[in-house]
Parts: structure tokens; sequence; C-alpha cells
């Protein structure tokens, strides 16, 4: 089922975001934690003050669209993969497994 990424349920994300760590897995032989500190390392550049500073010009580019969108507070990892996913592709919906 296609669900508006601003209209998923908390349980939903949760549900994305497993489907996510067991197809990287699978499809890409990726193991989650190695992206998870990745992703987490991204997001706390972003939101650092000095880091944010620091970051190369390409990447602040996209930094400074995350700390807009999220008005300067940190958001949780999956907050955070669902806007890059919504950022990169242009789309408002991702694929909710139904139950």
């Amino acid at each position: 089922m296609l669900k508006k990424i601003s209209e998923l349920t908390d349980q939903e994300k949760e549900q994305f975001l497993e489907a996510t760590k067991k197809a990287m897995k699978r499809e890409h032989g990726v193991d989650w934690s190695f992206i998870e500190k990745k992703m987490q390392a991204e997001i706390d550049a972003t939101f650092d003050d000095e880091k944010f500073a620091k970051m190369d010009p390409d990447a602040a580019i996209d930094a400074a669209y995350a700390r807009k969108e999220f008005k300067g507070v940190k958001p949780s990892l999956i907050d955070y993969m669902l806007w890059s996913m919504k950022f990169v592709t242009k789309s408002e919906y991702v694929e909710i497994a139904e139950k």
C-alpha cells in the first residue's frame, strides 16, 4: 500500500524501517548497523552548528535543507531517513506492507 510520508503512524514508520533493514541485507548484502552508524553521523553533523559550519559545501546544501525541514531540531533516524527519501525522489509516498 502506498502511503503519504506525513500520514504515517509511528507503527507504520517502524514497520517501514524493519522492511528497509531486511531489504538492505537481502538485496545489497549490507548490514544495517553499518548504514545506521553512517546515517546517525550525518544527522549529528547536520544538527551540530560547529560540524555544519565545517561541512563540504555540497554536503552543506543538503544539510541546510534538512535543518530547515526539521526547524533545527535533530530528528529521529527514521524521520530523517524518510525525509531523505522524499528529498531525493521528490515523492511524498512510501510503500508500506499491508498486514
